[in-house]
């Protein structure tokens, strides 16, 4: 079972820290603008996009209203209704979008308590990925201290660490006879290429991007990937299956702790494995639209249908065919 996005901070106002990378040589990194700098936004405008400034979108955000008598209830709250979907699977795995610390600075825009991770094991999830834009927004502290969290709580991780070796390592586990390795890589980070891992720093794995993510992506499926899990739109993508591989380009978001009105449902992905290949994909569409993205559940009815539809366009256009059966949508080899 695969999920999106997982942050459950409800800190909602702009990073301290804010950045735009650097121009660099063709073939190396490539330049992802923050739109925090004027010549960002021009990048965005330029490509027709609409662009508001991190502040305007923090200040927009919708906060919920909700308190809890322990760290417990809290951590578990935004899982409670996904923890049957989670438990069900032989192994559950979401993007966890934010640092776990209860001392590291925050810096970024986000920080959730170290009792976080045990709500995440209570609710079935194995592993989670920790590379993304987030990963330092509490620093070097809030990034080892999220590792250190979370294999106390028993859930694994994946994409940072304390080097370069470390972030990049694996975690491998077994179902059914089936092993299957977990890797996780960011393209960027909030904290510019510091937060990036290196022989002796902390930090991500990184990746090395392109500016066009279908060949890239089908690029990792011919070096040996089987699955590949994509996280950052926070909006749900096309899926591609080929050759019994799969490509999940987003999953949207799972569990914020604030919401947007621009917003809207997302998927969970129960992918089925054989040895060599993907034997079956099922997108189970999930609420995401304003303070639902705060405790998710599964969708029915015309809601789901309606995203599944997307979904099955976008899908189409890859040459992926997805059938839609009842309130979930099925891609077979």
């Amino acid at each position: 079972m695969a999920g999106g996005d997982v942050e459950w901070s409800r800190i909602v106002s702009h990073p301290d820290v804010l950045w735009s990378p650097p121009e660099v040589e063709e073939g190396d990194w490539h330049r992802i603008p923050y739109l925090n700098r004027p010549e960002a936004r021009g990048f965005f405008k330029e490509a027709g996009q609409t662009v508001e400034s991190p502040e305007d979108h923090h200040l927009a955000a919708e906060r919920f209203d909700l308190s809890f008598d322990t760290r417990e209830a809290d951590a578990r709250y935004p899982l409670e209704k996904l923890a049957p979907v989670f438990r069900s699977a032989d192994v559950a795995y979401v993007n966890l979008e934010m640092p776990l610390s209860d001392r590291a600075r925050r810096s970024g825009a986000f920080r959730g308590p170290t009792s976080f991770a045990a709500g995440l094991a209570w609710a079935g999830v194995d592993v989670v990925s920790t590379a993304n834009n987030h990963a330092l927004d509490a620093e070097g502290v809030g990034l080892l201290d999220t590792v250190e969290a979370l294999k106390e709580a028993g859930v694994a991780s994946v994409g940072t660490g304390p080097s370069i070796a470390e972030a990049r390592a694996p975690f491998i586990t077994e179902a059914n006879g089936v092993r299957v390795a977990f890797l996780a890589y960011a393209s960027y980070g909030n904290a510019g290429t510091s937060a990036f891992a290196t022989e002796d720093r902390s930090g991500m794995a990184p990746l090395v991007t392109h500016p066009d993510a279908v060949p890239f992506a089908r690029a990792m499926l011919d070096a040996g990937a089987r699955v590949i899990l994509g996280h950052g739109p926070h909006l749900p993508q096309a899926l591609e299956l080929r050759d019994g591989k799969l490509i999940a380009y987003s999953m949207g978001n799972l569990i914020f702790g604030h919401g947007h009105d621009y917003w809207g449902d997302n998927l969970l992905l129960r992918i089925v494995l054989g040895r060599s290949s993907v034997l079956r994909v099922e997108a189970m569409p999930v609420a995401g639209t304003g303070s639902e993205v705060g405790q998710p559940f599964v969708l029915t009815g015309p809601r789901a249908q309606r995203l599944l539809e997307e979904i099955r366009s976008a899908s189409a256009a890859l040459g992926t065919t997805m059938t839609i059966e009842g309130d979930v949508g099925v891609i077979r080899p």
